[in-house]
């Protein structure tokens, strides 16, 4: 009855569906029973089980890990100081009593520059410049003098001289001179080799380490002497203040017993 009245293309709207096709029924599969395991026990290996694996935490994996990196680092490092002989070198300077090691060299500095620099502290015999196998300057070098006494001149007056924006730092040569010196990537040199850190690292700061980073600093424990003191001269303070309360009210009860005399003598003053 709600239907009447209605235009057609809405009356479409509510007419019935027409019903759904019949589907045929879903066949049950013959799937294969269960079987024991008997024929496979001949296959299975006889002997005690193996040792069962312990657990390793993350934190544990990332020290082992950082363990074994440090022994094969260790063992590549006896490798190379068995190898290690710096007389053999050729390219090095002549007369290492004479040389001066030269740090901390900016990467734009040529050898003539520095042959430019030292000149000025005695006569320079030879001046190489230590570069690696892709052709990129390693950032130090040595400086060979035609006597020792203007090799000396230069090791106590050229530590920290700037070049090329860059204070440099300069040493003897004791690859040839001192017994027993390896270099700084074999783990001698002077200061402790590189990637190592004396400071700790900081945690990163989460949002509760922030909020308790802004709230004011707590207050130092006070001392308990101090804290009996306090509280000795409180309660003194306290007994005083009940005494003149006392005196207080004495005064005003003998106060009002005398009033009363007081008012009839004025009376009698004021008849007469």
């Amino acid at each position: 009855m709600a239907a009447i009245g209605m235009p057609p293309h809405i009356l479409a709207l509510f007419q019935a569906r027409p019903p759904l096709e019949p589907l045929p029924a879903f066949k049950k599969k013959n799937t294969r029973g269960y079987v024991g395991v008997a024929d496979y026990v001949c296959k299975f290996e006889s002997g005690p089980p193996p040792p069962p694996v312990p657990y390793e935490t993350p934190k544990q994996r990332l020290l082992r890990q950082k363990r074994e990196r440090l022994l094969s680092h260790l063992s590549k490092q006896k490798e190379l100081i068995k190898q290690y002989n710096p007389k053999d070198d050729k390219k090095l300077t002549g007369d290492p009593f004479r040389t001066l090691f030269v740090g901390g060299i900016s990467y734009d500095t040529t050898e003539k520059k520095l042959k430019r620099e030292f000149e000025q502290y005695g006569s320079i015999k030879k001046v190489r410049l230590i570069y690696d196998r892709n052709g990129k300057p390693r950032g130090y070098g040595f400086i060979e003098f035609e006597n020792d006494k203007d090799m000396k001149e230069a090791y106590k007056n050229a530590d920290g001289r700037k070049i090329d924006g860059r204070r440099v730092l300069v040493d003897v040569e004791r690859a040839r001179t001192v017994p027993g010196w390896l270099p700084r990537r074999l783990g001698g040199g002077r200061g402790k080799p590189r990637g190592t850190n004396t400071k700790p690292k900081k945690p990163p700061m989460t949002a509760g380490h922030l909020q308790l980073s802004l709230l004011p600093p707590l207050p130092a424990a006070p001392d308990p002497a101090v804290l009996m003191e306090k509280k000795r001269r409180d309660e003194e303070r306290r007994r005083e203040r009940e005494r003149e309360r006392g005196r207080s009210r004495s005064r005003e009860r003998k106060e009002r017993k005398r009033s009363p005399g007081r008012d009839r003598s004025r009376s009698r003053e004021r008849r007469r």
